[in-house]
């Protein structure tokens, strides 16, 4: 067997955590966003991630977690009562009205904060008409954003890509997909969002779905934010514009060619290396060949140890994006380009020692043709946290037994900062209605009875729309694969935390609604990414066998199982 050449490379974090800043303005949160090991801190000052949402308001508790009658899909779609209830557009906090017209209020919240996602799509609205969003800050009657809903969260109309983009950027018919702002809109005091379409458009009859998410940050009372105002764009244009190149920018690509000898890895075999020091993997890079890449992809783990403790444990595929596709895309936090290469830019830290091992569990060889672990020097401080990755699978999913299937549940202290969802959609017969992704996510955060995040739909929550099947990379979703979105096939989506990244104290569950009007059965296997503090402890353990499963890759495949 031949020897890998691994490249360590060893150099100071240009910044290895966010300034103690006296006032939080526009400027350091696009900073912070940008700056990929500020993940690995708990944050200071601290804060609480929340979201709004237009989620069905019959949906108050799970103990009306009931079906409306039995499944009968020849006569036509059944909406569920109670917990699973779906009616979850054009639903408000309250309506009322602001110099002679009337304002739907999407969003109002108190205290000092910030908004750091905002998501829309419409449904039977044709872009000539919507409405206008307005973004009303400390209480001041007149609104600092006024502008068509459409050019706020997608287009240009306030910022540019990639703070603001479609999901994806182009489809078959460009009203159904998602819009997207990420650009940080802080507020020192409160912050209220409206929406003025319903009323204004009534007249053109028919069906009118307003879909929306708004992700917040709210700080303690007594921290310092400069509000976002008229001016805010003018004055921080230029930042804005480096910190949108950086958003793009893949800093560990070397120009230079580096020559590797592949290394063979044999069934049952891994490839292990160890890195020593107080440093962070702030690059691991990974191509693997196989003859059946697909299965490759699954079957081959990452798995890495910190400081002998084991909080890595995921498929390849899946840990790098892409399920068990070699499809090229690019997120702040992973990419996969065209010839398979793929990179890892999560900031890992560790005290003292990390193990890494490349798994081969499956039954052929799996040739190891480039890797590259780049450790840099890490200021390790009492709010450093270890990286963690966990992934799970069920077979034969069906999503008429409705459920709240749990991503993953934490207990402990830590920081959640994404997903992946890989499956393979099956439906039983040709009716074509066989979307598996109507179910929303229900995130609960310290003890909380209802979920702080409480979605619109699976595909609402990885920021596109309407089931649509085309692939598309932003900095914080990316949809590499959508083939069985609304065929029987693979399906890949991707969600990775900048701004919205979720803090808990004591506890965090993660559930995914699974149900359609439709009958729909899928393998189902998430990928879950957090940091957490050495105590933490999370209830997805590595599952080997599964890993060995034959992934399917045609309807056959999973009609056999």
């Amino acid at each position: 067997m031949k020897q890998l050449s691994i490249v360590a490379i060893l150099s100071i974090f240009s910044l290895n955590i966010i300034a103690q800043y006296k006032t939080i303005t526009t400027k350091t949160l696009l900073q912070e966003m940008t700056t990929r090991s500020s993940l690995s801190y708990f944050p200071s000052p601290a804060y609480n991630c929340k979201q709004f949402s237009s989620y069905s308001r019959d949906s108050k508790d799970a103990s009306t977690a009931t079906i409306d009658g039995k499944f009968k899909p020849e006569k036509g779609r059944d909406w569920g009562i109670g917990w699973y209830e779906n009616h979850d557009f054009s639903q408000y906090v309250r309506t009322e009205e602001n110099h002679g017209r009337k304002e739907d209020v999407m969003f109002d919240a108190k205290g000092p904060g910030a908004i750091v996602r905002f998501w829309a799509t419409f449904g039977g609205i044709p872009d000539k008409y919507g409405g206008i969003y307005r973004v009303y800050i400390d209480g001041n009657p007149n609104p600092v954003i006024e502008m068509h809903n459409k050019n706020l969260v997608g287009n240009a109309g306030l910022v540019g890509k990639p703070f603001s983009f479609f999901a994806p950027e182009k489809t078959e018919n460009d009203t159904w997909r998602g819009s997207n702002l990420i650009l940080p809109i802080p507020y020192a005091k409160s912050c209220k969002v409206t929406y003025d379409g319903e009323h204004k458009y009534a007249h053109i009859g028919g069906w009118r779905g307003h879909y929306y998410q708004i992700n917040y940050r709210t700080y303690a009372s007594n921290t310092a934010i400069e509000s976002f105002t008229k001016e805010t764009i003018s004055k921080y244009k230029s930042d804005i514009d480096l910190y949108g190149k950086k958003l793009m920018e893949n800093p560990h690509a070397d120009d230079k060619t580096i020559a590797f000898s592949p290394v063979e890895i044999l069934p049952g075999k891994d490839y292990k290396i160890q890195l020593k020091g107080t440093k962070a993997i702030s690059e691991l890079l990974t191509q693997i060949t196989a003859d059946n890449i697909h299965q490759a992809l699954r079957s081959t783990i990452v798995s890495i140890e910190f400081d002998k403790q084991q909080t890595i444990w995921c498929p390849i595929g899946q840990f790098y994006g892409i399920g068990y596709k070699m499809n090229p895309h690019k997120t702040q936090y992973q990419s996969v380009d065209k010839n398979g290469v793929m990179r890892s830019l999560w900031t890992m830290p560790f005290k003292s020692k990390a193990i890494i091992r490349i798994k081969n569990l499956g039954n052929q060889t799996v040739v190891l043709k480039n890797f590259k672990a780049t450790a840099e020097d890490y200021n390790w401080t009492h709010n450093s946290m270890y990286f963690h990755a966990t992934w799970h699978e069920t077979r034969g999913l069906a999503s008429e037994l409705r459920q709240d299937y749990n991503y993953v549940t934490l207990k402990g202290k830590g920081v959640f900062v994404g997903d992946n969802l890989t499956l393979f959609n099956f439906f039983p017969d040709s009716t074509g209605k066989n979307w598996w992704g109507e179910g929303d996510e229900k995130i609960y955060v310290d003890n909380e009875n209802f979920p702080s995040h409480f979605g619109t739909g699976t595909e609402d929550y990885y920021s596109y729309a309407w089931c649509r099947p085309q692939s598309f990379s932003a900095p914080n979703v990316s949809q590499p694969c959508g083939e069985g979105n609304k065929t029987p096939g693979h399906t890949s989506n991707n969600r990775h935390r900048l701004l919205d990244a979720i803090p808990f104290e004591n506890n965090f569950k993660f559930d995914m609604e699974i149900w359609h009007p439709y009958r729909a059965v899928m393998n189902f296997a998430p990928a879950t990414f957090f940091y957490g503090f050495p105590d933490v402890q999370w209830n997805v353990q590595p599952d080997p066998e599964a890993a060995k499963q034959k992934i399917a890759l045609k309807l056959s495949d999973i009609k056999q199982q």
